[in-house]
């Protein structure tokens, strides 16, 4: 309980959500900040939720604001209960507008720091976790930790989108420190918005006594326990500024595609961990450094690409729909007999659709199939807005996620995305990585995207298994050359003959055209590398 003393605040609020959590409230959402309308936190239930409001404080009391705070929060999001949550003591002041406002109706609680004590003490050492691993996630994880327990000294763990590295690790985690209480860990990660979600995805697995910190920006660990989660860039900085370094015993690279980036080398091999662990979905790079350079050859257990995990049922049956009609055959007639790089065949092939064909589109399919939740990329930021607004229009619950927004907006349409009030969002990339949400079961594709890496993480947000989900629809109106060969080189491997394993999932593709259908197939026949090609590779037409 260190976090009563110490904060800081922004890390006590973390804590206050991990405790909710380690209670065994199912989704507990970050939502203070500005515009946050007095809220810190919000609890929800299947059948309830409450507003939280947490204040760290260095003197003895907090003042009536905390509870003015709730008040206000309970009324702006139209929760009929709240809780006011301190380090220190109420201010008598406070006791007495809040006994004031319970006379008035008002639901709300309150927990001092002594009641958090008491409570602390009284919680089991770990977590409610009622998730129970797949027999992939198993394998992965014993791979692991036998290579730890062996001093084997690294490991990469490759699992295609949706299959939960993040989830394996905080079981790795939960093993090291049922072992060792005191060991230090330290999680690397490549952009700031991934940190707060990789720390709350490791609450659920971490004892009672193990802190975790942030460490970006201006806030940094206040005491030199537990897990830490921080940017490389943070990290690297206090390397070279001699500003010191805990030493740290565990090393996860996230998103370790990146590590093998000489300054990130660097800054591993400076730490000296005594096991490093690298995750990725996507083990590609453009400049082919292999990976296992840094974290030593591939291990069958810890390796599941998307191919294996659509054909072994561990990602969600995937029906793609490629709306070629506006393919400019004219073209085709016109220049059959001429070499074309990839870029120029791209840049010339397809005619761009417009918006009132996509939402007719869109329509008959949400008619025919009655999507729970509905992603749509964009190809720019306005274009989300614009169809955003042209979504709601025709009476679909839409908004759009966006950079421009503040951080806390984009939060509330997440969280009533989650809960079903929102049906479709609408975003450039704001949702390619770290959004966990099992019961989308629409993409929409309406740009262009050239990296194999952004289409799987995109692709990805559908495939999460969901038990009322039989599939997920994707429908793309914008594919390239690359992306109708990738994914035509997946169902390929899907469909390949292969091993004992019945076919529980699987990748259906249908062209809108049988004529566009026919042209693909011959003209990417013996091509199933198409997709890494860089771009400038002639090829000719059938």
């Amino acid at each position: 309980m260190k976090r009563l003393e110490k904060g800081p605040w922004q890390a006590f609020e973390r804590s206050v959500s991990r405790f909710f959590l380690h209670k065994g409230w199912p989704q507990v959402s970050l939502v203070g900040g500005v515009g946050d309308q007095g809220a810190d936190i919000i609890l929800s239930s299947k059948d309830r939720e409450v507003v939280v409001q947490a204040k760290f404080r260095s003197g003895l009391m907090v003042g009536k604001d905390i509870i003015e705070d709730v008040k206000r929060a309970m009324d702006f999001y139209t929760i009929d209960a709240g809780i006011a949550v301190t380090n220190v003591k109420f201010s008598p002041h406070a006791n007495e507008y809040l006994d004031n406002l319970r006379e008035a109706g008002y639901n709300i609680h309150k927990l001092e720091g002594k009641h958090l004590h008491e409570l602390y003490k009284g919680m089991p050492r770990w977590p409610v976790d009622e998730f129970t691993p797949y027999a992939y996630q198993v394998r992965a994880l014993d791979s692991l930790w036998r290579a730890y327990k062996r001093g084997q000294g690294s490991a990469l763990l490759a699992l295609a989108t949706g299959l939960g590295k993040t989830f394996v690790v905080g079981l790795l985690f939960k093993r090291m420190l049922a072992e060792d209480s005191q060991k230090k860990i330290l999680v690397l990660a490549n952009q700031r918005p991934l940190l707060k979600q990789f720390e709350k995805a490791l609450w659920r697995h971490l004892p009672k006594g193990v802190s975790t910190h942030l460490w970006y920006g201006s806030e940094k660990p206040a005491y030199d326990e537990g897990v830490t989660i921080a940017t490389f860039q943070t990290v690297k900085n206090a390397l070279e500024n001699g500003s010191g370094l805990s030493s740290f015993e565990v090393v996860v690279a996230d998103e370790a595609h990146h590590a093998p980036a000489h300054t990130y080398r660097e800054v591993i091999e400076e730490i000296g961990p005594s096991f490093l662990l690298g995750l990725t979905a996507t083990p590609w790079r453009a400049d082919e450094r292999a990976l296992h350079d840094l974290f030593g050859p591939p291990v069958p257990e810890c390796t599941v690409d998307i191919v294996e995990a659509l054909r072994k049922g561990y990602l969600s049956r995937v029906d793609y729909r490629l709306f070629c009609d506006n393919l400019d055959w004219d073209l085709i007639r016109r220049k059959s007999r001429k070499n074309y790089t990839i870029r120029d065949l791209n840049k010339r092939l397809f005619i761009e659709e417009r918006d009132d064909a996509i939402l007719e589109r869109i329509g008959e399919v949400w008619r025919e199939i009655n999507p729970s939740r509905a992603i749509i990329y964009c190809a720019s930021v306005d274009h989300a807005v614009r169809m955003e607004n042209l979504l709601r229009e025709r009476e679909h619950a839409a908004r759009c996620l966006q950079t421009y927004l503040d951080t806390r907006e984009n939060e509330r349409r997440l969280r009533a995305f989650r809960k079903g009030d929102i049906k479709v969002l609408t975003a450039m990339n704001m949702l390619n990585e770290g959004v966990d949400i099992p019961e989308v079961d629409l993409v929409v594709f309406l740009r262009v995207t050239h990296s194999r890496r952004i289409f799987l993480q995109q692709l990805g947000r559908g495939l999460r298994l969901s038990p009322e989900k039989e599939k997920v629809v994707v429908m793309d109106f914008v594919a390239d050359i690359k992306r109708i060969a990738e994914t035509m080189d997946i169902k390929s491997g899907v469909s390949r003959e292969g091993g004992p394993e019945i076919l529980k999932s699987g990748f259906d593709i249908a062209f809108s055209s049988n004529r566009a259908q026919s042209f693909f197939e011959e003209y990417l026949r013996d091509k199933a590398a198409i997709q890494t090609y860089g771009g400038e590779e002639k090829l000719l037409f059938p």
